[in-house]
């Protein structure tokens, strides 16, 4: 779910008026040519939700801030269309048993002209697992041997799997082996981090455009705060002739009118609200459709009550789920089959639902009656404490709210409020914390589906629903998650255990202009890759 950040409208006419003009004086022949079918050479445009909080790979948790990691650096692989690994920074090797990679670096350079070494690739790599540098990042590079206690402080950072054999050569030595791990390394705290630069920022590091020192295709040559940041094209990166754009900008703002921004070529790809697709495709627009995001009832598993499992099964088997569904616009939203969604892929590289993994919830009216009886009983309570669920304050959320408190006030006798609120409180509130039960939509940390079950181990990124379960965490830590069958058990135990209910899988639109090629759109945001778009072969006409 993209949640636009407000921004004053004159901003956006003064850029649309001003700035491209900026980029249309940049040098553009520097890639053209017959070869390139003059598509190259040519500047665009993105919209970003908010201001980057710090442009910083190993700690950046942030939407804005990782889409900028994403465009800024590049990882020791890259991810293609299809979410496979190839060679980016480098090329790589794994020994016979799977658990060491040897990967060797390809001649880059850092955007100040000086050697990217595999000592930075290690040094990145340790800082996002140091203690001191709190990083919630840290847990993404937990296979490898010694990160989890190098983190919890129980051993040396010269401990971790991560090895400098040359300025050319790194090695990574994993806990177990995972033919996914190359995958991994395109997440943002795999990135290298120069040491020397690093501590010459004095704790400023990602804060400002001079304390940033990046190796990827683009160099961030200004950044405008709360307005835009402008990337030129470096032609100190290792495959810089394959790399269309010469410049991106990316503008901070509400976009009132996508759909006019696109047709009039002041935006290059934009997400389409609902109510604007057929407007869309009446100018002419593309629509990439993405089935990446779930709209979920949150359960608060640390308020009293519904930290109970049983609880939770009652208030889910209580609810009228056919007279829920048939509150679905269907072309848009369809009843979810899993806490997985669509999109999201095993690491086959296959979609991972399918009709054998498909999950159909059922009312069971009297049973749930019974067990939540049971489970206040059990907890010491003589009936259910009032709750209150939030919403987005549009009428098509409240609706589906209306109904899902309906169905528990008919099945369990409860009578839970409503709180309708602003789409930017909403997600605020579930962020942190600060709510009961919540009915609100959002995507997985990242394509695959070990990150949407991944998402509810203890303390994990995305895990709203605070849910704690030490048997689950134990589970999947042990898991083979190469394995669909291990990951179609973890995604059985949530079901049974409940921390938060799926409602809905929503399909959503990216518009892209006619004129605009190459831009590859990327479910879930990116997720930990950090790119909604990847722009590297972007053309236009």
């Amino acid at each position: 779910m993209f949640i636009w950040r407000s921004e004053p409208m004159p901003y956006w006419r003064r850029f649309f008026m001003a700035g491209s003009v900026v980029l249309l004086l940049l040098p553009v022949m520097l890639l053209s040519g017959c070869k390139k079918e003059n598509l190259a050479g040519k500047g665009f445009r993105f919209p970003l939700s908010a201001e980057p909080r710090q442009i910083d790979p190993q700690v950046s948790t942030d939407a804005a801030s990782i889409t900028l990691v994403a465009a800024l650096f590049e990882g020791l692989a890259r991810l293609d269309e299809s979410g496979k690994a190839q060679p980016a920074a480098a090329d790589w090797t794994v020994s016979d048993d799977g658990l060491t990679y040897t990967f060797t670096l390809f001649d880059s350079k850092w955007s100040d002209g000086s050697d990217v070494t595999a000592h930075d690739f290690v040094f990145g790599m340790q800082r996002a697992v140091l203690p001191s540098t709190k990083s919630a990042l840290a847990q993404e590079l937990f296979m490898i041997k010694n990160a989890h206690k190098v983190n919890s402080g129980k051993l040396a950072v010269s401990k971790l799997g991560v090895k400098a054999l040359n300025d050319k050569q790194l090695t990574v030595t994993l806990a177990k082996p995972d033919i996914d791990f190359p995958a991994k390394t395109a997440s943002t705290p795999f990135m290298p981090c120069k040491q020397s630069f690093f501590e010459e920022t004095n704790g400023r590091y990602g804060l400002e455009n001079e304390y940033i020192l990046t190796n990827g295709p683009f160099f961030l040559k200004a950044w405008n705060h709360n307005q835009s940041l402008l990337l030129y094209k470096s032609e100190h990166y290792h495959d810089a002739e394959n790399i269309l754009p010469s410049a991106v900008r990316y503008v901070i703002g509400k976009i009132q009118d996508p759909v006019h921004l696109l047709s009039e070529g002041l935006l290059d790809a934009a997400p389409i609200p609902a109510e604007k697709v057929e407007q869309a495709k009446d100018a002419g627009i593309r629509l990439i459709p993405q089935k990446d995001t779930v709209r979920m009832l949150w359960f608060n598993n640390r308020n009293e009550t519904l930290e109970n499992a049983s609880v939770r099964c009652a208030l889910r088997d209580a609810l009228e789920w056919d007279i829920i569904y048939a509150q679905l616009n269907t072309a848009i939203d369809v009843p979810a089959a899993g806490l997985v969604a669509p999109d999201s892929i095993a690491s086959s590289h296959q979609k991972y639902r399918t009709d054998n993994n498909a999950i159909t919830p059922v009312t069971r009216g009297a049973k749930a009656h019974a067990q939540l009886t049971d489970a206040l009983e059990q907890i010491g309570l003589d009936k259910m404490p009032a709750l209150t669920l939030l919403c987005a304050d549009d009428e098509y959320n409240t609706n589906i709210a209306r109904f899902i408190v309906q169905s528990w006030q008919k099945n369990l006798s409860l009578y839970f409020s409503i709180k309708s609120v602003s789409p930017s409180e909403l997600a605020a509130r579930v962020k942190v914390g600060n709510y009961q039960l919540a009915l609100y939509s959002g995507s997985a940390p990242g394509p695959n589906a070990v990150d949407t079950l991944g998402s509810f181990v203890t303390g994990a990124v995305g895990n709203h629903a605070r849910f704690s379960n030490k048997t689950f965490d134990k589970k999947f830590s042990s898991s083979n998650t190469a394995k669909r069958a291990d990951l179609e058990a973890l995604e059985a135990f949530l079901w049974q255990t409940c921390p938060s209910i799926p409602i809905s899988f929503e399909l959503r639109y990216t518009g892209i202009p006619e004129a605009s090629s190459g831009i590859v759109v990327r479910s879930f945001g990116g997720g930990t890759f950090g790119a909604p778009y990847d722009f590297r072969k972007a053309g236009k006409k």
